[in-house]
């Protein structure tokens, strides 16, 4: 009797908290699988900026009022003050080649942290001359309509820091 109280109770517990049978073989997806799917959204993402394809760069975000873009000295938040600002703007030239140090890591089925480090557009110098560089993070959300960048971050460093 005790046995199938505490089995009813781990029955209700795993409702409450949305497991299923099905669902709990099926909640982790192989985190390799994930980096892949990640790796490819990413690299189109980066083939369409370089490009200048608004189009297909834009469609890489999150369609959110909470996306979040940190880049250089701007912020945007939600994708239509992106959306109009990017509409206004010259993309900077690129090369998928161009990123460099790219690490896609998986977190769980549906999330993953994309790190990469690019040449500043235009070669732009430091202070003393040095080359600057871009780092990045961008973190990707499995939506209904595929991988999107739900937040992203660069910033310009000198290229000597990027020693660790």
């Amino acid at each position: 009797m005790k046995r199938m109280v505490w089995f009813s109770i781990l029955v209700l517990f795993a409702i409450a908290a949305g497991i299923t049978p099905a669902r709990a073989q099926t909640s982790e997806k192989d985190p390799a699988v994930v980096e892949r799917e990640v790796r490819e959204v990413f690299d189109k993402w980066s083939t369409a900026l370089g490009r200048g394809d608004k189009k297909t760069y834009l469609d890489s975000f999150w369609n959110s009022p909470r996306l979040v873009i940190r880049v250089a000295n701007g912020e945007w938040r939600g994708i239509e003050a992106y959306r109009k600002r990017i509409e206004a703007a010259q993309l900077p030239p690129a090369s998928p080649s161009d990123y460099k140090n790219v690490e896609v890591v998986g977190v769980g089925r549906d999330a993953a942290v994309v790190t990469y480090e690019r040449p500043a557009p235009g070669g732009a110098t430091g202070a003393a001359g040095e080359s600057l560089i871009f780092r990045g993070t961008a973190v990707f959300i499995r939506t209904a309509e595929g991988w999107k960048i739900a937040s992203w971050h660069a910033h310009s460093v000198t290229e000597k820091s990027s020693a660790h």
